[in-house]
């Protein structure tokens, strides 16, 4: 492990614990909630606004500080987890999975380049290990944390939990700033 990525690790498994979660549980949240929309455009729609945004913002990967990341995915991460919870129409699922993408989608590219840079030569392979441990881990946590909060709260409560991901996400990167900033 790369103790230099490990809050990178962090930030990016805590981006990954909302997203997961609803990949698990869209479907049973939206049927709880007795919501008419068609859950299988919202992948579809990620995938679209992820790629599209990927293509839009590739030279800014580059040229712009990790914070501008951090900051503008947080925003984006929050709003799609607030669209979920009050989405009662497709249009609010379709802007909540582009919202997603802006967040959880972009912060996978960002993290993954802030690794390597924070590595640097010789240790890149260490560094995408360490970035990939903390990615898994956000893939298992988000479906089990999914599962407690499905099982345990109520459905009205399900997204306002995870939504608490990302000022942890925020409160990581700030204690962890003037390392992340070469």
């Amino acid at each position: 492990m790369e103790k230099k990525v490990i809050p990178i690790a962090f930030i990016i498994m805590l981006f990954a614990i909302p997203y997961c979660a609803t990949q698990s549980f869209l479907v049973s949240y939206v049927n709880a909630r007795q919501i008419s929309v068609t859950v299988s455009l919202f992948f579809p729609a990620y995938a679209a606004v992820l790629l599209l945004l990927r293509v839009l913002l590739r030279s800014l990967f580059d040229s712009r500080p990790f914070s501008f990341f951090m900051i503008l995915s947080s925003c984006s991460a929050l709003i799609g987890i607030i669209l979920l919870g009050v989405m009662n129409r497709n249009i609010t699922m379709l802007l909540a999975a582009a919202f997603m993408a802006g967040g959880y989608g972009m912060m996978c590219s960002a993290c993954q380049s802030k690794a390597i840079l924070l590595a640097g030569e010789g240790k890149r392979g260490l560094a995408n290990s360490t970035y990939y441990i903390g990615l898994d881990l956000g893939m298992s946590l988000g479906p089990m944390l999914g599962g407690v909060l499905y099982g345990k709260v109520s459905i009205q409560m399900f997204y306002p939990v995870l939504a608490l991901t990302v000022p942890l996400g925020l409160a990581v990167y700030r204690i962890n700033r003037r390392s992340l900033s070469p």
